[in-house]
């Protein structure tokens, strides 16, 4: 299954596939003392050991755009009796992995309804 939320298992070694669809960007979570850059067409791998239970947040840290300061989220790291409830509760609500983004391009345009109102 594939969510747009960050939800991951105390002291367990994560893997984060960091990479961007148009201009460079930075995923910084710096709970977890991780920040890696985000290139176009380029899958940056980044390592952390998650510790305790603890909120985290996450920024953009590179100035991409117009809309940088809007690029910000927070998940959490939880238990690994929480991490597996909710990874069935996912999978029961999303099923088998899909993947929802789309395929890499060198241009991006997007919607113009979106942009509209």
């Amino acid at each position: 299954f594939e969510t747009n939320q960050l939800e991951l298992p105390e002291h367990t070694l994560v893997q984060f596939n960091v990479t961007s669809l148009d201009v460079i960007h930075s995923f910084w979570a710096y709970e977890l003392g991780v920040k890696a850059d985000a290139n176009p067409g380029i899958n940056n791998i980044a390592y952390v050991t998650t510790k305790g239970a603890v909120i985290v947040h996450v920024r953009c840290a590179e100035l991409c755009g117009i809309w940088h300061g809007y690029m910000y989220d927070q998940g959490q790291v939880v238990t690994k009796a929480q991490f597996a409830a909710w990874v069935t509760q996912q999978q029961q609500r999303y099923g088998t992995a899909t993947k929802t983004l789309p395929p890499y391009s060198k241009t991006y345009f997007p919607d113009p309804l979106r942009r509209s109102g």
